[in-house]
């Protein structure tokens, strides 16, 4: 096979150590110092891989192989190297660095496409940033408004616009970030499986039919601040007593939704956080997920109908704010069956599942024909230093990659 192995994984240790973190994992939103040099690292392989590189009005970097038929769509494939705080080297960086080495192991093999060849690294999947994941593809999609770039703020205030002006890019220039339908053929993206069944199964790759959509809501829940010493039990208005029944809601609604509903709250922030005071307000967050819409919004029902007797039954009120909603996207068979060609040529066995993490690639699907390509995660680890996939499956699922791209080239 034309994949250099050994590269491949040498650029994914070489970038983590761009906001490496003391105990292994790493660290990177987008746009830090450790994002934009990573950035830099990433842009210099997409050239020696032959490919033209720019980045578009919002900072996902687009890098292009111009050879074949004059007029055809691009193939593009992607992911990002943003990570969440505290993970792991493969999440995202295994995608975008695949999808330069298969570019590369074209370009020193002379192979020929009819279709140009586009390797995207977007801005701000994970969402750590801004609350909102797969912010650079729904730039791409064209589903980001003005009235978001210039009010979304992170956690130190910075709103996406001052980020993109920081990062020498004109907010006001956001709309040219969005393509067309008629600029793609398909969208290929390789991922970690971030779960459990490859490596159950024993199995290296296998093909995505479906991703869920995740569901943020951000929630403040405002009781009222006391002495700890002085107010009885049964006069206070503890906010974080409410929350906590919250965060148990949250790990018991999933199971009266469906089997594939998981929901989890993944922030929780106490006010003012004096020992000697009862908290007079919480914020937190939930992350609610499911693969199919309908059963989504069962959770999600149930979750709001609790946190409105939660907070009536503890005399608080309460500010819910919806942060993001994606749909669940089931991909096209033509797609599927394209990646099982795949693996099979490579003599790999076939297994078809879903993802329940949210990628790029769903909000592709609204763009372009789209397929996934996962790669097996040990014990299913992934936000975490300790995610792993093996060299040898990291070099199966590039070579399943190639193969896509050249049987959709050829499609």
């Amino acid at each position: 096979m034309p994949i250099n192995g050994t590269r491949l994984n040498d650029r994914i240790a070489r970038l983590a150590g761009f906001g490496q973190t003391p105990d292994g994992g790493v660290t990177r939103p987008t746009f830090t110092p450790a994002y934009l040099e990573a950035a830099k690292t990433v842009a210099a392989w997409m050239r020696e891989a032959g490919l033209v590189v720019r980045r578009d009005a919002v900072g996902n970097l687009i890098a292009r192989r111009e050879r074949g038929a004059a007029g055809l769509p691009a193939v593009a494939l992607g992911s990002h190297i943003d990570t969440v705080l505290g993970g792991g080297r493969y999440d995202g960086a295994l995608g975008v660095l695949s999808a330069i080495e298969v570019a590369q192991a074209l370009h020193e093999d002379g192979v020929s496409l009819r279709h140009p060849l586009e390797v995207i690294s977007f801005i701000e999947e994970e969402g750590t940033r801004w609350a909102t994941g797969m912010l650079g593809s729904r730039f791409m999609a064209g589903h980001v408004s003005e009235e978001f770039v210039r009010d979304r703020a992170d956690r130190q205030g910075v709103t996406i616009a001052e980020a993109l002006a920081g990062a020498g890019l004109d907010p006001s220039q956001f709309r040219h970030a969005a393509r067309t339908p008629d600029e793609f053929h398909a969208y290929v993206e390789l991922h970690i499986e971030q779960s459990t069944v490859l490596d159950s199964l024993g199995l290296p790759v296998g093909a995505v039919t479906g991703i869920a959509g995740p569901l943020f809501l951000a929630l403040r829940l405002h009781g009222r601040a006391d002495h700890a010493g002085a107010t009885p039990m049964h006069l206070r208005r503890d906010a974080l007593v409410a929350a906590s029944r919250l965060v148990l809601a949250a790990q018991e609604a999933p199971a009266g939704a469906s089997s594939t509903a998981v929901a989890t709250v993944g922030r929780l922030e106490v006010s003012p956080g004096a020992i000697n005071v009862i908290p007079g307000e919480v914020f937190m967050t939930f992350d609610l997920r499911d693969i199919v819409e309908a059963l989504r919004d069962r959770l999600e029902h149930d979750i709001r109908a609790k946190i409105a007797r939660v907070a009536a039954e503890a005399g608080l009120t309460y500010d819910l704010q919806e942060l993001t909603r994606h749909v669940p996207v089931l991909l096209p068979e033509r797609m599927v069956g394209t990646v099982c060609r795949a693996i099979e040529a490579t003599g790999l066995p076939v297994h078809r599942l879903p993802s329940g993490a949210g990628h790029d690639a769903q909000i592709m699907a609204e763009v372009t024909d789209t397929a996934m390509i996962f790669v097996r995660s040990r014990e299913g680890v992934s936000h975490n230093p300790r995610e792993y996939s093996s060299p040898e499956d990291i070099v199966a699922g590039a070579e399943v990659l190639y193969h896509t791209v050249v049987a959709l080239d050829r499609s």
